[in-house]
């Protein structure tokens, strides 16, 4: 059986192109850190603190020194163990990420929190964020812009005859 010029020339080009992305370097070896999926909820009235969600890349050996934003009075690094039977919460003065490693805050017990909110967190806004790091000796200060997403189901109270809503 024939192939037909076009196809064999297709299957030549995409091949050379799959080949030329394998070859390339990962997105982050040009730079150090890479922060994405950075996002916090919104927030219901009286709430003073919101946790950062975000994945944190390094290429190299790194330590988060803290998190800040101007719509908050602190940032904390926070840890949360299970001890004893019970959750414990621990603020850590740094974190140490070594090289070529990723750490997802907001799972796995690390956090990234922001207490006494200024203003109301709502849907569809953008949260700027801080993260004071030390890259190889070096402190800088990565921005970024969180997204403000909507609550889940979970801060609804069922009581009867009504649903509680929060918000």
């Amino acid at each position: 059986m024939r192939r037909c010029g076009v196809e064999t020339s297709t299957r030549t080009a995409l091949t050379g192109l799959l080949l030329g992305l394998l070859a390339l370097p990962p997105a982050w070896a040009s730079n150090d850190v890479i922060v994405d999926k950075a996002w916090v909820r919104e927030s219901v009235p009286g709430q003073t603190a919101a946790t950062v969600q975000l994945n944190l890349s390094v290429n190299r050996a790194t330590r988060l020194l803290g998190v800040s934003s101007p719509l908050a009075a602190d940032g904390e690094i926070v840890r949360v163990e299970r001890r004893g039977g019970t959750m414990q919460t621990h603020t850590l003065p740094n974190l140490r990420l070594a090289a070529r490693s990723t750490v997802i805050f907001g799972v796995h017990g690390l956090y990234l929190m922001l207490r006494g909110l200024k203003q109301p967190l709502n849907t569809g806004e953008r949260v700027p964020v801080s993260l004071l790091l030390e890259v190889g000796g070096k402190r800088q200060t990565v921005e970024v812009s969180a997204e403000v997403r909507a609550l889940e189901l979970s801060y609804k109270h069922y009581n009867d005859p009504a649903v509680m809503d929060h918000r």
